[in-house]
């Protein structure tokens, strides 16, 4: 049989501890030599060799230490001359907590401690482990307790993850009543701080593109944030450690003096208080967007549990900012859409309200009104610009809090810088003019200030490259005015002026509407009074037996009534073309000094014959532009004309010019009835003068002073009127551009010799108005011409296909065939093809020009002039024409 071990080698067969067993000298420990042991403690200690877990026994007086392999990991540098020695001499620092333990297994009472901490150094670093620790008495042969035995579970990973489990269920407990951004980092901050009991933990947000953080929110070990809004380069602090966190991997540096990848840029960290370091960053889609950093002021070894807390506690904040974020765009959804909903709202019993009305002032009074409550807004104001007087006038208030704010201020001093933005068509916004740079200055805001005016938007009305208005909104404190707002009082100034512009064009159809009215009526009393007297000599002369000068005196009746109805007409047309553009100036340069003197002759017989005084004051200097001298004429004998009529016998009249290197003025002025300082405005629209003078009592249609601006303008000038109201006279302006004097051509002008009339040709006339047709025949025989008459165009062509004629005296509106058509037939006839093609017409329009039909020669006006007829006829008809 073989021997029993003897107990010093059974355990020195313990390969973890044989070398201090072997070389242990037992001659000192209250053990006493293990040859001496006796069975119970020889068998105790054969168990504990045999045992993976640590363990322990303390036995004899001064409890000597014995222990197993498992155990030499808790002593590190005391094993192995705590072998044998006793347990107070091995852990001094922990006998205070042990000897209550074992002093009552030496009791014979087991005792337990459960999850007990212990400081012991694992890695040469100090360590705080958790133990389980079971303390069992051990009896001699004899029985009595001369010992205990103590078994230990090592709990330091169930305790940190029971403590890491319990942190996490607080801060998600903390952090979910959380919403602001800045609570939720600050409260992750501290506690994971607090919990690693570190020197610093900050949140870094990053700029991937430009490779800059800013600490966001920091915690500090002594209670400041004094990290918090520090700026810096990513660069500053390593490319490898960059690169790593780019890259989403974790950054654990111990010592960042000694760590390889830090070393080089030290000083970095060193400046932030960084010597040992933690960092979890946050990338997404290749770009780094922010990172949780958690650093100590001193070397540090960062064990895997803590970082493992750190990445948690990190993307648990992250989160817990996603969600919140969330939250936030959800409730500012919801909210912008409540917003935009109470805005639709608000535009809609704006439009509905405006509809309603028809005055300029209860529109803006309205608006400013719904605006103002909408907004909450201690005042809403219009304010109306005068451009000559730098002058804005408000008026239409709403007010909640405030004075009205009315009357005339200089623009200049709400600052001529704002005045000038608004002048762009910009929305004008200041959340608080007294620290705004536009307005808080020495010279604006103590005006902004008395007014009551910290806040505002301007919302401006430009029309024709001007600005007209302002709709204002002011508040007494400063306030943030979002977008939503200052759109909704863009908006709603809009809607006011285009409701205020839809009042005036209404009123303006409905005063041209009365105006065309008046200038029917006026026109058929008018044309009714010439018709009287032709209607009466018409008759006179069916009476018969009449003699020669009551035949004399009846056709000059006839003929002056036809002229005045011929004037009439021709006006009429005039302006017609010229309103509508289709008037053709015979540009050249322009003497005004020889218009001037061309006008007053016309005009000479009414002055005299109401026995006006005329005064003519003229430039010195050459009085040149460009343009149609006829034209012009026909704009200042208008303008005389006018003076003459409108001022009473024996009045003063004058004509004064006045030269600028740019322009040449002429201001027509009398010293008669005046014009309604309201009807100045409306003096140049068609058929004014029904207002002017609703009597009627100097004739006319109402038609020069539009004549008068169309011609103006289609000169490139411009015209004015100004008057201080009845029996104070007017003055009429005429500006014009002015041009260089043309340099004088040489040579004499030839003479134009009058036409002798080349009687004895034939003539046809068609016109399908018996008596306008039978009156041109009838004028022509008279003068000798053969004359054939005919009102239908197919017989005409018959006539022409039958005969030959010298001149056809051709009407535009025939029934069937008009006179374009007919006249372009007759050219393919060989009786008719040189013959001279004369149309007549009405219109007096398009038709008037030599281009609107070439088979034409001339064309005439009804009713024709004889003079120009027969001008015509003797020029371009004759046997040299017809055989050519």
């Amino acid at each position: 049989m073989q021997a029993a071990p003897r107990p010093f080698d059974l355990l020195a067969s313990a390969s973890a501890i044989r070398v201090g067993y072997a070389s242990r000298d037992w001659s000192r420990s209250s053990a006493g030599h293990p040859d001496t042991w006796g069975p119970v403690l020889r068998s105790s200690v054969g168990m504990i060799l045999d045992s993976r877990f640590p363990m322990f026994i303390a036995w004899g007086p001064e409890l000597a230490l014995l222990y197993n392999h498992a155990y030499v990991e808790l002593l590190e540098a005391k094993h192995p001359a705590a072998l044998g020695s006793p347990l107070r001499a091995v852990w001094p620092q922990l006998w205070d907590g042990v000897q209550p333990l074992v002093e009552q297994a030496l009791a014979g009472q087991p005792t337990y401690g459960e999850d007990v901490p212990r400081m012991i150094v694992r890695n040469g670093q100090p360590f705080e482990g958790r133990f389980t620790l079971a303390y069992s008495p051990l009896r001699d042969e004899s029985g009595a307790v001369a010992g205990a035995l103590c078994v230990i579970n090592e709990t330091t990973d169930r305790v940190a993850l029971e403590k890491r489990q319990a942190l996490q269920l607080q801060l998600v407990d903390r952090l979910s009543g959380l919403a602001d951004p800045e609570q939720i980092l600050a409260t992750a901050n501290d506690m994971l701080g607090q919990f690693l009991d570190v020197s610093h933990v900050f949140h870094g947000v990053i700029d991937d593109a430009s490779g800059h953080f800013r600490i966001r929110a920091g915690w500090s070990r002594e209670g400041g944030g004094e990290l918090a809004g520090t700026e810096g380069c990513l660069d500053d602090f390593g490319p490898e450690v960059v690169r790593d966190l780019r890259a989403g991997l974790p950054l654990v540096v111990e010592d960042v003096v000694v760590d390889p990848r830090t070393a080089p840029h030290a000083q970095a960290y060193l400046d932030l208080g960084i010597r040992a370091l933690m960092a979890q960053p946050l990338a997404r889609e290749g770009r780094l967007l922010a990172s949780v950093n958690v650093h100590d002021d001193k070397p540090r070894r960062w064990s895997g549990e803590q970082r493992k807390l750190a990445a948690d506690i990190a993307e648990r904040a992250w989160a817990a900012l996603d969600r919140a974020q969330a939250e936030t765009a959800l409730r500012e959804g919801a909210g912008r859409q409540a917003a935009l909903l109470a805005i639709l709202e608000f535009q809609l019993d704006l439009a509905d309200q405006l509809r309603r009305l028809d005055q300029a002032g209860q529109i803006m009074g309205r608006t400013s009104a719904l605006l103002g409550r909408f907004l909450g807004a201690r005042r809403v104001v219009y304010g109306d610009y005068d451009a000559e007087q730098r002058s804005i006038t408000f008026h239409s208030n709403y007010v909640d809090g405030l004075a009205p704010l009315e009357g005339s201020f200089p623009t200049d001093a709400f600052g001529r810088e704002n005045l000038l933005s608004l002048g762009t068509g910009a929305t004008w916004v200041a959340d608080d003019l007294a620290l705004d740079p536009r307005t808080g200055g020495a010279d604006t805001w103590p005006l902004f200030e008395a007014l009551g005016i910290r806040s505002g938007v301007a919302a401006p009305l430009n029309r024709r490259g001007a600005l007209t208005s302002s709709l204002f909104v002011h508040h007494d404190q400063p306030r943030h005015w979002s977008v939503d707002e200052v759109r909704v009082i863009a908006d709603a100034a809009e809607r006011a002026w285009s409701a205020i512009e839809r009042v005036r064009a209404e009123e303006a159809l409905r005063a041209a509407d009365r105006r065309k009215d008046e200038f029917l009526a006026m026109l058929a009393h008018e044309l009714r009074n010439p018709l009287a007297p032709i209607a009466a000599a018409a008759q006179l002369l069916n009476m018969g037996q009449v003699d020669a000068a009551r035949i004399a005196r009846t056709s000059g009746i006839i003929a002056r009534q036809v002229a005045h109805m011929t004037g009439l007409i021709d006006d009429l047309l005039d302006v017609s073309r010229v309103t509508r553009g289709l008037a053709v100036l015979q540009n050249a340069p322009v003497d005004l000094k020889r218009v001037v003197a061309d006008a007053a002759e016309q005009v000479r017989p009414l002055v005299e014959a109401r026995r006006h005084a005329l005064a003519l004051h003229l430039a010195a200097e050459p009085a040149f532009v460009e343009g149609d001298h006829k034209r012009l004429v026909q704009v200042l004998a208008n303008l005389l004309n006018n003076a003459a009529k409108y001022t009473p016998e024996g009045g003063r009249l004058n004509l004064a010019m006045t030269v600028t290197p740019e322009q040449v003025a002429i201001v027509v002025g009398d010293n008669g009835i005046g014009i309604d300082p309201g009807l100045l405005s409306t003096v140049f629209e068609l058929f004014a003068q029904a207002e002017r003078t609703p009597d009627r009592a100097q004739g006319g249609l109402g038609l020069g002073l539009a004549l008068v601006k169309s011609l103006v303008e289609l000169h490139g000038g411009s015209v004015a009127a100004d008057s201080g109201g009845d029996e104070t006279g007017s003055r009429f302006t005429v500006r014009l551009p002015r041009r260089a004097a043309p340099v004088a051509a040489s040579g004499d002008t030839p003479a134009v010799l009058a036409p002798a009339p080349a009687a004895g040709l034939d003539v046809l006339v068609v016109d399908d108005n018996v008596d306008a047709a039978a009156t041109i025949a009838m004028l022509l025989e008279s003068s000798g011409y053969r004359v054939t008459v005919l009102h239908d165009p197919k017989r005409a062509l018959l006539a022409a296909q039958s005969g030959r004629f010298d001149a056809c005296v051709l009407d535009i509106g025939l029934p069937g065939m008009d006179g374009h058509e007919l006249a372009r037939r007759l050219r393919a006839l060989p009786g008719t093809a040189n013959a001279l093609m004369l149309a007549l017409t009405g219109y007096g329009q398009r038709e008037t020009a030599p281009h609107a039909n070439p088979a034409f020669d001339h064309f005439m006006v009804k009713p024709a002039d004889p003079a120009r007829l027969f001008a015509l006829l003797a020029q371009g008809a004759g046997p040299d024409r017809a055989g050519a």
